[in-house]
């Protein structure tokens, strides 16, 4: 994704999953470079980890969407503090339910993936989570924690985009 005229060059990389169990990635490397509006850097990379069928979509759209949020996340938002919620999108891919986002600390990853290390500098990852219109309801009105346990609970997994919105 680049856009020389604001000096935007960010590279976004697909791990496609090698099994049933290892779930596809998708990462920045070059977002924790850009200076915000406010003239803060935005310090953070992003991952976003989906089941292997892609949630029915093909790489082309979820890349995509991908850019649209970090153009949205560039231009509109004024800080990289988590958790921080999207509200439901028409930019969502078609085939999900999950229309709306969470960006926050990584779950369900290796902590090892939580930094990067660059020389003397360490940066942020944060995880892209798609989020049903009601798990965006419950994290704004009750909070990250009584969604940690909505997710607990829930029979489908996290990194699937087409879970019901139950």
């Amino acid at each position: 994704m680049t856009k020389p005229e604001i000096g935007v060059y960010i590279e976004i990389y697909y791990f496609p999953s090698i099994n049933d169990n290892i779930p596809a990635r998708f990462a920045t490397v070059g977002l924790s470079n850009f200076i915000r509006k406010t003239g803060k850097p935005i310090e953070t990379e992003w991952m976003l980890a989906l089941k292997p069928d892609l949630g029915q979509e093909n790489i082309d759209r979820i890349f995509t969407y991908f850019c649209d949020l970090i153009a949205h996340n560039i231009e509109n938002i004024k800080s990289s503090g988590v958790p921080r919620v999207m509200t439901e999108s028409t930019l969502a891919p078609e085939n999900w339910t999950t229309k709306a986002l969470l960006i926050d600390e990584l779950r369900g990853e290796s902590e090892d993936l939580e930094e990067i290390k660059i020389g003397e500098e360490v940066i942020s990852v944060l995880w892209v989570v798609p989020i049903t219109p009601k798990e965006a309801y419950i994290i704004l009105q009750e909070g990250i924690d009584a969604f940690d346990a909505y997710i607990e609970n829930h029979p489908h997994s996290i990194i699937d985009p087409t879970r019901p919105d139950k």
